[in-house]
């Protein structure tokens, strides 16, 4: 298999990400796992632009210290444009939702609860993700969910971040786009909470809030409808979901904190998730090391 950079030796992939494709690789220096991701030359229409929206999540990704973001070691051309970043264990949001179908409540609210810090670490850095969903969630066997594929970000603030998406372009995912995104107004803190509402909503249902076949119907929906009632839930996350999947950003929660905050008394006695997360985690060191800092609250 191929070597980039002297350094990095791809061995299988991974899957497709916002930009590229994503590798498993091993880091021969270092002798590590890491994860790789690749745009072609060959592929590119435009080159320099590419090379900017690659460069930007790279930056980014990095700018973002948290434990629920991919730590990125390294960016560079050789002769493809490559992102070298933290080896992620598990899969995707989005198969365990294809395998279970939808999620006991306590699980939803568990994966809602971990977006959200991240979201607010994002916010709070003046970034706005804007593909929040299943397939850019990858569950850990400890349980930890990482939020990826930073590469439709954008900045509320500083112009090192500034946006790039093209007049007319849809940025992230259309199915899972805020109405006011639809009638073009800029991105914010509350179109990315609306998402939130979306995935916690798919989570539980197994479908999206405004699921059609049609692109254009389904977004259609999601402007003039609300979405229908949601089954053997609690009547609290219910209506968090109806207050996030609100027509109006002004009328949805102000923060991600206040959204993790209402998640948190939620997430009890979570059942088994055979195959995904380990139940003998009560000596893994990341939950020692949580712990330790939750006895400060």
């Amino acid at each position: 298999m191929r070597t980039v950079a002297e350094r990095y030796k791809i061995t299988s992939p991974i899957g497709q990400g916002g930009m590229g494709q994503v590798w498993e690789a091993k880091d021969l220096r270092l002798n590590r796992p890491v994860a790789i991701k690749l745009i072609r030359s060959a592929d590119l229409v435009s080159a320099a632009d590419a090379r900017r929206r690659f460069s930007r999540e790279a930056r980014i990704t990095a700018r973002l210290s948290h434990p629920g973001v991919p730590v990125v070691y390294d960016f560079g051309n050789d002769g493809d444009l490559f992102m070298v970043m933290e080896a992620l264990p598990g899969d995707t949001v989005g198969k365990l939702k294809d395998e279970h179908g939808c999620l006991p409540y306590p699980w939803a609210a568990f994966i809602g609860a971990q977006v959200c810090a991240v979201l607010a670490a994002a916010h709070n850095a003046e970034l706005i993700h804007r593909d929040v969903k299943p397939e850019n969630l990858v569950l850990c066997p400890n349980g930890m969910v990482k939020v990826i594929d930073f590469g439709v970000a954008t900045s509320l603030g500083a112009s090192e971040f500034s946006t790039i998406t093209a007049v007319g372009q849809i940025p992230g995912s259309a199915r899972y786009m805020a109405p006011e995104l639809v009638d073009g107004e800029p991105a914010s803190r509350a179109s990315d909470l609306y998402t939130v509402g979306c995935l916690l909503y798919e989570l539980l249902t197994g479908s999206r809030p405004f699921q059609h076949d049609d692109l254009l119907r389904e977004i259609a929906r999601s402007q003039q409808e609300e979405p229908a009632p949601i089954e053997d839930v609690p009547d609290e996350l219910e209506g968090l979901i109806r207050w996030l999947l609100a027509k109006s950003p002004g009328r949805r929660p102000e923060t991600a904190v206040a959204v993790y905050q209402q998640l948190l008394p939620l997430i009890r006695d979570l059942p088994p998730l055979h195959g995904w997360v380990s139940r003998n985690i009560s000596a893994d060191p990341v939950h020692m090391y949580a712990a330790a800092l939750s006895s400060l609250g």
